[in-house]
């Protein structure tokens, strides 16, 4: 029987410890059945002391209707210290969960535009000249 490593624990685990999950190529989660259980519990009690739902997504900044797909909040957590950050559109959500969930990963995305656009400027510039 083939084993998996599980993202969350760190435990390589029999591959039936983990739920399907169509996205990924192997058709598994990429976290075992108990830290799934473990977080879902975490966050059906940050969504019971959440605030409302706002009107519209607090990065992105678009209603509802602006998505083509059908509008889901989803509600953004600290995945280590388990605080209720906010509620997201899932595009937003999917995002920072890309990135890491990291602070860090965040600045890095904003450093990397930021030098990106003004080499681009830069070199803009100097062709003008």
């Amino acid at each position: 029987m083939s084993r998996k490593v599980c993202i969350k624990c760190g435990k390589r685990r029999n591959k039936k410890s983990f739920p399907k999950h169509i996205r990924n190529r192997d058709g598994l989660d990429s976290r075992c059945k108990k830290c799934v259980k473990k977080e879902a519990k975490i966050r059906n009690k940050l969504h019971k002391k959440s605030p409302p739902k706002p009107e519209i997504c607090v990065i992105c900044k678009r209603l509802p209707q602006d998505f083509i797909t059908p509008y889901k909040w989803h509600l953004d957590h600290d995945p280590d210290m388990k605080y209720f950050r906010g509620w997201l559109c899932e595009n937003c959500n999917m995002a920072g969960g890309k990135l890491g969930d990291t602070m860090q990963s965040g600045c890095n995305w904003i450093s990397y535009c930021f030098n990106a656009k003004r080499s681009y400027l830069d070199k803009k510039l100097k062709n003008r000249v």
